[in-house]
């Protein structure tokens, strides 16, 4: 199926570097089996190209021209207003951002993908300046309208965008004076002159039920409404299983499975079985929801699914990736009724070895709908158990066998970032009443620990059969970060060394040590900071923080596109056991297929077509992976601004969790809040000492260093921007 989207970037790294084999638009299209509806995309990008200096043109040939001095990248603007072009090549990034001037920004704004040319070096390092923009990503803005009687303008939600934008009483859509709108820009800034735009919609104004969670879903440009086509293509899935469906499945709904969920879950991707075989070996069943079978590639269902990426949620609302018809529906693994599965059946020995396994298409009969909190209640005194004895006895195999797995990830260097979460508790006026860390008990970590095990089976399969796949990775940390983090841990009397053959055991070691002391919490997130993000790829790196060397998502493709794309990919694999006559006999689900099967089983065609579409799906799902995470945790900050809004002039404890040239960040011990101490609200003169994460008086009576614990008064909130402003009100050293 030819890829609906492409990138500037893969679309120069496809153009040739000689003359002699310059391709035209037609022929590049053809090479990338891009959609040819995507045809003026292309040329807008190759003219670019040709005009910035990135590539030569002939006759309608393209081929690339070596340009030292150009690159592409992503405009970045910090909340101090200064713009940075943040390189997309891997090896440049990793060189360090190019500060731009607002002179060079031209009309380049926050978060556009753009070509830059170095423009040398200063007191700040190295700039750059903008020469084309390449994709413009603020087609939209959500922000206040300030109404005049002859002219409109609206100031950006999103302060890194830096111009107000014009907007015509004719194009307002009688919008009040302070409405939250969104505006369609008409035309970018040019040459100094601020923006252009209409409103398209009015979302309402300031303390009005819902608003936050309105203005962020357009702020992060998340699909919140499906079009028409998908609703009916998914309505028109049936919500029965017939017997034709279950006919060549394997039939496990004589076994007991159960799912365990939060409190408030509505979509079930998940079930899991345990037996004690009597050879004494484990036998675990993990069953996912076989979304692939009613998502067919190339459909409306499909084309959307790409589109949002993964589920985005709220405290109050969730964005399914797939309707509700079918994400809380005929895909959902609801107690009581069949459902069709994607099953991993494990069988490891006493150790947590995996000894067997089978990968099927399955249908299962779910015989309970548990909860985490019932589980660790199960856990924490069995004589509790309000389940049947056959559910109990499970939980307790359940609970034995992930305690041994856990041991085996420690074991295997697996990186445990128990980082607390914050919560939100509302009263009944459905205002936030209160913050709290958000449990996470035993009952988590078996699941946790059964779904890693099921994703880690199915990637070592799919990738032992030679076939493409979409991998989940983490690469190794970034070295001059873990270099600052070592010196930080210094600086708190604790040992950190990645020497070894083992490298993840320093950061092990470390999380022992702070367990329980005050210091632990900022650690944790400092140590997590210094790693890089996982991610989304076509090629294996492994996974750093799992240990592991091979990884993928497979259990949740309810709410992630790319766990979708994996059990497409093992279907395949699965069914050309059955219709291939040269793998007759051979079940490419189990572990025998290995031994039997010598090279890719796909043809060299399909084969070339999937790592195609996997590189373009990976950097997708990560890029809507990162606006889900953001506009979830815009979302928290936003409402945590609200709550302390309530407290200003009351006092916490908490501890100074980053220091900076301008003051110092303490995080709130109960409430999970983060709020400045500006320097000038202390008193004397301070003087910042970066490399020793510290303020100190220039008379030397005092010191606010990283990691102190201080009790704070809140001072102001500005809600609109999520700051929390504090002075200290004592000392608790």
């Amino acid at each position: 199926m030819p890829i609906s989207d492409i990138s500037p970037q893969r679309i120069l790294a496809a153009l040739p570097k000689s003359n002699r084999d310059a391709l035209t638009a037609s022929e590049i299209l053809e090479q990338l089996d891009v959609s040819a509806a995507l045809r003026d995309r292309l040329l807008d990008y190759l003219t670019a190209f040709a005009a910035s200096g990135l590539a030569h043109t002939r006759n309608g040939r393209y081929w690339r021209k070596a340009a030292p001095d150009l690159f592409m990248a992503t405009i970045s603007v910090a909340r101090s207003r200064d713009a940075f072009a943040i390189p997309i090549d891997e090896v440049q990034r990793k060189r360090g951002d190019f500060f731009i001037s607002p002179r060079s920004l031209g009309s380049a704004m926050h978060g556009d993908v753009v070509i830059a040319r170095k423009a040398g070096s200063d007191r700040r390092g190295e700039s750059a300046s903008i020469e084309a923009v390449l994709d413009r990503v603020n087609t939209t803005i959500v922000g206040r309208l300030t109404r005049f009687k002859k002219e409109c303008f609206a100031s950006p939600v999103d302060e890194r965008l830096l111009y107000d934008i014009n907007v015509t009483p004719a194009d307002s859509m009688n919008a009040r004076d302070g409405d939250f709108v969104n505006v369609e820009i008409t035309r970018p800034p040019i040459a100094g002159r601020p923006p252009e735009g209409k409103i398209i919609e009015v979302l309402g104004r300031e303390g009005e039920p819902g608003i936050d969670i309105e203005i962020i879903i357009r702020k992060h440009r998340l699909p919140h409404v499906f079009p028409t086509r998908v609703v009916q293509e998914a309505e028109a899935t049936s919500g029965q299983i017939t017997l034709d469906q279950i006919a060549g499945r394997l039939d496990l709904r004589d076994e007991l499975t159960v799912t365990i969920d939060g409190e408030t879950a509505r979509d079930f991707d998940d079930a899991i079985s345990v037996q004690e075989l009597p050879s004494g070996r484990w036998r675990l069943g993990v069953h996912i929801a076989d979304v692939s079978y009613y998502v067919k590639e190339g459909g409306a269902l499909d084309e959307e699914a790409y589109r949002r990426g993964t589920s985005v949620y709220f405290p109050e609302r969730a964005i399914p990736m797939l309707p509700e018809n079918l994400s809380n529906g005929i895909c959902s693994l609801n107690p009581d009724e069949d459902r069709l599965t994607m099953s991993a059946i494990m069988d490891l020995d006493r150790s947590g070895r995996l000894v067997d396994y089978k990968l099927a298409p399955s249908v299962i009969h779910s015989r309970a709908r548990l909860t985490y909190t019932e589980v660790n209640r199960f856990v924490l005194d069995p004589a509790d158990a309000r389940r049947t004895h056959d559910v109990t006895e499970m939980l307790g195999r359940a609970h034995e066998l992930a305690l041994i797995l856990i041991k085996k990830a420690v074991e295997r260097g697996a990186i445990d970032f128990d980082l607390p979460e914050a919560e939100l508790l509302f009263d009944d006026d459905g205002q936030v009443g209160g913050i709290v860390r958000a449990e996470r008990n035993i009952a988590h970590r078996i699941i946790e620990e059964f779904m890693l095990l099921a994703n880690q089976t199915v990637a070592r399969h799919i990738e032992a059969l030679a076939a493409p796949m979409i991998y989940r990775i983490h690469e190794e940390p970034n070295e001059t970060k873990i270099a600052e983090f070592a010196e930080i841990a210094h600086s708190f009397g604790r040992k950190f060394s990645m020497h070894g053959p083992i490298p993840q055991r320093g950061f092990q070691s470390l999380l022992r040590d702070v367990e329980g002391r005050p210091e632990e919490r900022m650690l944790s997130y400092l140590m997590l900071r210094s790693m890089q993000r996982a991610r989304y790829a076509a090629e294996n790196r492994g996974h750093y923080g799992l240990a592991m060397k091979t990884y993928t998502h497979f259990t949740s493709p309810i709410r992630r596109y790319p766990d979708l794309v994996v059990h497409r990919i093992l279907r395949e694999l699965i069914e050309s056991g059955r219709t291939n006559p040269e793998l007759s006999g051979i079940d490419m689900g189990s572990r025998v297929a290995l031994k039997r099967v010598a090279a890719s089983i796909l043809d060299e065609e399909r084969e070339r077509e999937l790592r195609a579409s996997l590189e373009q799906i990976a950097a997708q799902s990560s890029d809507r992976e990162r606006q889900a995470d953001a506009a979830e945790r815009e979302l928290m900050d936003w409402r945590k601004a609200e709550f302390m809004a309530e407290h200003v002039g009351e006092e916490f404890e908490g501890i100074i969790s980053s220091v900076k040239e301008y003051g110092f960040f303490v995080e709130l011990n109960e409430v999970f809040v983060e709020g400045l101490v500006h320097i000038s609200t202390l008193k004397g003169e301070y003087e910042y000492e970066p490399r020793k994460h510290r303020l100190v008086d220039a008379r030397g009576k005092r010191v606010y260093r990283l990691g102190e614990p201080v009790i704070v008064r809140v001072d102001r909130v500005d809600r609109n921007r999520r700051l929390v402003d504090f002075s200290i009100a004592s000392h608790k050293g």
